[in-house]
């Protein structure tokens, strides 16, 4: 058998199953698999009709990717993200999005400039003492949102993974629905709500800690629409008719997004009797660090989440809508 007949399917195979990336074949005869990935097919050999579409969009899909200058991200499980309204604080969920920035692929440790991070690294770089650090980072690990293992150099220190039932860093092995994270973004937001932080307290006596809010992103991400960015309650609901663009479905039908009113993310910020002022305030400061748009009529506020932040479409960011949003953001923020 010549070397490249390892990357077709053969006469003798059918095929049994596929995913984002591969196809898994059976010899008819022996019954043994095989797996390929569908970067080595050519979809000009490729019999199935449907398998050769899919090679062909895979391509599509990567060529895509690799001009997305938005860089790394994290995928955020939205189901599992959702459960965890009643058992994280803002804080705990500020630490969250912190640590993330620093997560890696494929189960590899959180590091920092090549190296794995130690329980002395997260205080520092969430700026409490070790021994509160070491408390929130075991309760994250009771919760399942990271594993503690072994640092490979030095059995007596303690390193950390993404533990994939809520975040996932590299190849998701499910149909769960996800949210896209880029974490050059945040890392900038958490920089500019640092420098909004050190100018509200320049003249202040008591200290202002204001980077708590960070949190919110992590608490309302099940509620990012995947098509136009806005908090909402229906997030995964198709609002554009075959052919039609996003915002020609935004003016055909302007109540097909159900927006999240104040009270309700309150709630989801676990807040008992939620306080519009509070939600106000924490919105106009993330509107200031470039992470949301607040646009407001008759009274009613709507939340417009900036698109190189978070993401849910398999495309390098783009699109005509997407450029759109980029475009108000920068507008706004001048």
């Amino acid at each position: 058998m010549a070397i490249n007949d390892y990357n077709r399917i053969h006469e003798n195979e059918e095929i049994v199953s596929t995913d984002e990336s591969s196809v898994t074949v059976k010899d008819k005869d022996t019954g043994k698999l095989r797996v390929l990935r569908l970067i080595d097919l050519n979809e000009n050999e490729v019999k199935d009709k449907e398998l050769a579409s899919k090679v062909r969009e895979y391509f599509k899909r990567l060529s895509m990717r690799k001009t997305d200058w938005r860089g790394s991200f994290f995928m955020t499980k939205t189901e599992t993200s959702s459960k965890l309204k009643e058992q994280l604080t803002l804080t705990d969920r500020r630490y969250i999005m912190i640590l993330m920035i620093y997560a890696q692929f494929n189960k590899r440790p959180f590091e920092k400039n090549g190296e794995p991070l130690s329980n002395k690294d997260i205080s520092e770089i969430w700026n409490i003492d070790e021994v509160n650090a070491y408390k929130k980072l075991t309760k994250f690990c009771e919760l399942g949102i990271i594993n503690q293992i072994k640092n490979q150099s030095d059995k007596r220190k303690a390193n950390y993974v993404l533990n994939d039932t809520y975040f996932v860093m590299g190849k998701l092995k499910t149909q769960e629905k996800f949210v896209k994270v880029y974490q050059m973004k945040l890392q900038e937001i958490l920089e500019t709500l640092q420098k909004i932080e050190d100018n509200k307290n320049r003249k202040r006596k008591k200290h202002m800690d204001i980077k708590d809010v960070i949190g919110i992103l992590h608490a309302v991400i099940p509620y990012f629409h995947f098509q136009t960015y806005y908090l909402v309650k229906n997030p995964d609901e198709n609002i554009t008719l075959e052919g039609e663009s996003v915002l020609d479905a935004l003016e055909r039908n302007p109540q097909a997004l159900k927006h999240l009113p104040k009270t309700q993310i309150g709630r989801i910020l676990g807040h008992k009797n939620p306080d519009r002022r509070t939600i106000d305030k924490y919105f106009s400061i993330l509107q200031q660090a470039g992470a949301v748009m607040v646009l407001t009529t008759k009274g009613r506020s709507r939340y417009l989440v900036h698109p190189d932040l978070m993401f849910r479409l398999d495309s390098n960011g783009q699109d005509e809508y997407t450029r759109h949003v980029r475009a108000q953001f920068g507008q706004h923020g001048e």
